[in-house]
């Protein structure tokens, strides 16, 4: 937020000088500790080994002092302070030491040393003097609250600890002055006396700055985590000498209480000290966090410090930023922790992994580092170095492959999804795109954000409560509140084991609610388990991260294998139903006739039947060209975007009538207000989606004991015997073990991935080497923003509102659409100050998907560190020609219709601009095909995963039969997505629901 508040030049030469002093220090710590094994008996390292140990630890303590400050001079001057002050114990003791009675040789090598002390902290003193160094542009948070119990005994603590140190220092020097019988073998070295005293001064020093502000010296200058480091060096630098022998310092002994106390169990005690010291002093850094950082559930106090300091650089407004750093965690902490999912530890290892990447350069972590330095370390490290990729990250791309390699042969996985595996580029940009989200999160949901003011900062968003209304706002409810059992009401009845089940259904999605409905039409009893929350509809709110925290599958952060690409599904009693955009396509004939074709003895699915079955879904869910009801005319109703969309295609395709069919999209949406929360979950009741519709109207009319929802009931395993199940087991929130025993019949509609991986999981299949979890395919999807002289308050509006296809590209269908914020920011192309730009032209852009459909290449495998199912997907080049000609297509569509830029969201990022010669403009479009070569060069994703478990006539390529049977089980059923043996393109919603109305005939 403040990076373009740089360092003077004066303060660059600070910098310098305080990296050379740190190298210095590294290297003379790293002499002290080889040269007496590489030049043994010289006399210069004769000395007691803890002397030598405390003297590599002290120079190592002034290289970390030295190399933290050098990083933010305005913000660690204390730092500074604190290695001027070593310098002049060093210089001080040097001198004290040439003055006592000692042999005449040392004497010229002592005032060296205090030459180049003195010397040191002024050259230190000097540049301090120059810079001047101004207040820092930026500080960590630190809360206002009264003094802590925690702050309180650290100052006692820190404060007793710093002055004993500063008497040990000075004792250590000046002992050598009096002839104590317990010293006097020992003080035979006066080089390490002073090594020795430099390094306890220096943590004398440090302790005293945390005792006089423990707040200020804990959060905005880490001097414990110093005080800490310190005496890990010292604790380093024991182990390696005890470990390589003391023979080179000669034997000593301390007499103590008349007994004799050997050098192995005084280098013993002193490692020991320094383990106690280091517990110590970390407990209490927790505490104090813990104590000033009570507001946070998810993250603990360094990985909110971290993410502080990555929310202020990729924030990058130039001060006109709404939102400080610390309240984008906050925000982002308590979305993070209200939701469970097994991608959240991916989302701290991101986090940590930004914060420590600095480190691989030889630099403090991210939140040492200045604002405009770390800005430039983000840019170069995480953009521009992989953009063009240096020659550094192809070494380690090459690397990364070879391990994938032995990992997918350890495994027992196929050499041909090397490819889809995860490259070091890779995982540097998800690094930052996790980072990305997480702060997009917490800024663009802050209502503070919103505003356009007079200066042109903010992006422009009003909130649907608080538009402009001339229709009236009032939910429908046309049936009944549902009836569901919670894990609360679950306990409350002590249900552990259910006996009673006809039919058991896993997902409340359009797959299993309109086949639910159907079977209790048949006169069958039917229990739902439902992995998601059972959120109802009054409930729902405009807060966007609070409800994709708790209507989305893993909270939105499903991904593939490679961290590339998204994949979203929603994750709720309703099932995705419920945050789709309820957009509905006929199934198309040519699909039906592709998944036909995969039989050689009789079709697969009946035309007729499956078609009659379409027709009648689309009466019962009202599906219907969107229209003007409540809210007029339709043009409000619809995306707001969606007028200068029109015109563009029709400028476009002008005189070429036939080449293109656009229009208002049909959907089972009725009498729309336009509020577009479509993808959040309709508030009033316009969306018919299961939640709204199919669920409760089924239960009403048939009885909440013959249909039966138990929500946030996970299904991990079906057991079977001889072909049939037996047993479903399900973990509830909390905990709870959920038994279903003896179920009559089970049917898996639990959408694309969770199916699969519930099927691979309970080892369905394996007798009959069933292809489960094989041939996933997808509407890929990728948007084009286009950016307009004028308000265009896209978020207005139905979110999808119209549909283009261009008849002689049948592999691609456009899709008119936008988002609130949140959702926005984290597709908005760009990158720190062009993401901010662009995002501040929010209410100025228009934007279209591009669906394509993929081949069905993709498969789930076990995660290897996560746990859960992973999805391995490389789009061919075919699927990613056809994406790039899509572009294009729309770019030149946008740029006819007077867009005045165009972004794609590429690696490269590049925005396209509309020249005077709309020509001109095109070609500069089709430069897209030289920026997208790979699937790595775009941003991809899909809410519409489809495959895994195809339908067929032969288990040697399907699943499950044209009964939707899976092969060999007499009582097992699979119905959803997952089902689709190819990728429609189109929405798959209404195929989706029609393969369970038609499916309805065969369950037993």
């Amino acid at each position: 937020m403040t990076s373009e508040i740089d360092y003077t030049q004066d303060e660059r030469k600070l910098a310098t000088y305080l990296n050379t002093l740190a190298a210095l220090f590294a290297v003379s710590g790293l002499a002290v500790l080889i040269l007496p094994y590489a030049l043994r008996n010289a006399p210069f390292f004769v000395a007691p080994p803890f002397f030598v140990t405390n003297t590599i630890a002290g120079l190592w303590l002034m290289a970390y002092l030295s190399w933290c400050s050098a990083a933010d001079v305005r913000r660690y001057r204390a730092m500074i302070a604190v290695v001027f002050g070593g310098l002049l114990i060093g210089a001080v003791s040097f001198v004290a030491l040439s003055v006592r009675t000692g042999p005449p040789i040392q004497d010229a090598p002592l005032l060296i040393g205090f030459g180049l002390c003195a010397a040191a902290a002024l050259g230190l003193a000097w540049f301090v003097r120059k810079a001047q160094m101004p207040a820092p542009p930026w500080l960590p948070w630190i809360t206002d609250k009264p003094t802590t119990g925690a702050e309180t005994f650290a100052r006692v603590v820190f404060g007793l600890f710093g002055l004993a140190s500063l008497f040990a220092a000075a004792g250590s020097v000046l002992a050598s002055y009096f002839n104590v019988a317990l010293m006097t073998d020992l003080l035979v070295n006066p080089f390490m006396i002073v090594g020795s005293a430099i390094k306890i001064g220096v943590l004398g020093l440090c302790a005293l700055f945390a005792a006089y502000d423990p707040r200020r010296f804990s959060q905005h200058v880490q001097m414990i985590i110093a005080l800490v480091a310190g005496h890990a060096g010292s604790l380093i630098a024991i182990a390696i000498v005890a470990l390589s022998g003391y023979a080179p310092f000669g034997d000593y002994s301390l007499v103590v209480g008349g007994a004799t106390v050997g050098l192995g169990v005084i280098m013993f005690g002193a490692w020991l000290l320094d383990v106690v010291i280091i517990v110590a002093f970390l407990y209490f850094n927790r505490r104090i966090n813990l104590a000033l950082l009570d507001h946070i559930g998810f993250l603990n106090p360094t990985q909110f410090r971290a993410l502080e300091a990555i929310a202020e650089t990729l924030v990058a407004g130039k001060m006109h930023e709404r939102v400080p750093p610390h309240e984008i965690v906050l925000r982002t902490d308590s979305y993070m922790r209200s939701f469970r999912s097994n991608r959240l530890g991916l989302a701290k290892l991101a986090m940590m992994g930004l914060q420590l990447s600095p480190l691989a350069w030889l630099s403090p972590p991210i939140t040492y580092m200045h604002p405009a330095a770390r800005a430039r370390f983000v840019d170069l490290r995480f953009k521009r170095e992989i953009v063009d990729t240096s020659a550094l990250y192809r070494f380690f791309d090459g690397v990364m492959r070879a391990i994938n390699r032995v990992l997918l042969r350890f495994t027992g996985r196929s050499g041909s999804e090397l490819d889809a595996a995860l490259s070091f580029t890779g995982m540097l940009e998800a690094m930052m795109r996790f980072n990305m989200q997480l702060t997009y999160l917490g800024y663009y949901n802050n209502p503070a954000v919103w505003p356009k003011r007079e200066d042109g900062s903010g992006i422009g968003y009003t909130p649907f409560s608080q538009r402009e209304k001339t229709f009236e706002v009032k939910p429908i409810r046309a049936h009944p509140p549902l009836t569901v059992m919670t894990p609360t009401i679950l306990d409350q009845e002590g249900i552990d084991v259910i006996d009673d089940a006809d039919v058991v259904i896993v997902g409340s999605g359009p797959g299993g609610a309109i086949l639910a409905e159907q079977l209790l039409e048949k006169g069958r009893r039917v229990l739902i388990l439902e992995k998601g929350l059972y959120v109802h509809p009054d409930d729902f709110s405009e807060d966007e991260v609070d409800m994709i925290s708790r209507l989305y599958s893993d909270g939105a952060l499903q991904i593939s294998q490679s961290l590339r690409f998204t994949i979203l599904q929603g994750s709720a009693v309703g099932g995705t139903s419920v945050v789709n955009n309820a957009v509905c396509f006929d199934t198309p004939q040519r699909v039906i006739d592709t998944w036909n074709a995969r039989s050689s003895s009789g079709k697969v699915i009946d035309d007729t039947a499956y078609f009659d079955s379409q027709q009648k879904v689309r009466a019962r869910m009202r599906i219907k060209k969107i229209a003007e009801g409540t809210r007029k005319p339709l043009d409000a109703v619809l995306n707001h975007g969606d007028s200068l969309i029109t015109s563009a295609v029709k400028s476009y395709f002008a005189g070429r009538e036939d080449a293109y069919e656009y229009d208002v999209v049909e959907a089972n949406i009725v009498d729309c207000l336009g509020c577009g929360y479509c993808n959040i979950g309709c508030k009033y009741g316009r969306k018919l989606s299961m939640l709204d519709e199919v669920l409760p109207a089924a239960q009403h009319k048939h009885g909440a004991d013959n249909m039966r929802i138990i929500s946030e009931a996970n299904v991990t395993q079906l057991t079977e015997s001889s072909g049939k199940i037996t047993e479903v087991h399900a973990v509830v929130a909390g905990g709870r073990k959920l038994l279903v025993r003896n179920p009559k019949t089970v049917v898996v509609s639990g959408g694309t991935i969770h199916s699969s991986w519930l099927l691979m999981q309970s080892g369905i299949g394996k007798a009959n080497k069933l292809p489960i979890g094989k041939g996933l395919c997808f509407n890929m999807g990728s948007p084009l923003h286009a950016l307009f002289d004028r308000k265009v308050t896209a978020y207005d509006g139905l979110q999808i509102a119209h549909y283009l296809k261009v008849h002689d590209h049948p592999g691609f269908v456009y899709e008119t659409w936008y988002n609130p914020p949140v959702a926005q920011a984290l597709t908005m192309p760009g990158w720190l100050d062009t993401h901010f730009r662009n995002m501040q032209n929010y209410d100025r852009i228009a934007a279209v998907g591009v669906l394509v459909g993929t081949e069905s290449n993709a498969h789930i495998v076990p995660a290897l560190f996560t746990g859960g199912p992973d999805v391995v997907f490389q789009p061919t080049q075919g699927d990613l020609n056809k994406l790039v000609d899509a572009l294009v297509i729309l770019g030149n569509i946008f740029f006819t219709g007077g867009a005045l830029e165009v972004y794609a969201t590429t690696r490269r990022y590049q925005p396209y601009v509309n020249q005077s010669a709309v020509l001109r403009a095109q070609s500069q479009v089709d430069a897209l095909r030289d920026l997208v070569k790979h699937d790595y060069d775009i941003l991809l994703g899909t809410g519409h995963p489809q495959g895994g478990n195809a339908i067929g006539t032969s288990p040697a390529n399907s699943v499950i039969g044209p009964d939707f049977k899976v092969f060999g089980y007499s009582n097992l059923y699979v119905c959803d997505a997952s089902v689709f043996p190819t990728s429609t393109t189109v929405n798959p919603q209404l195929t989706v629901m029609t393969l369970a109305h038609y499916a309805a005939q065969f369950v037993q």
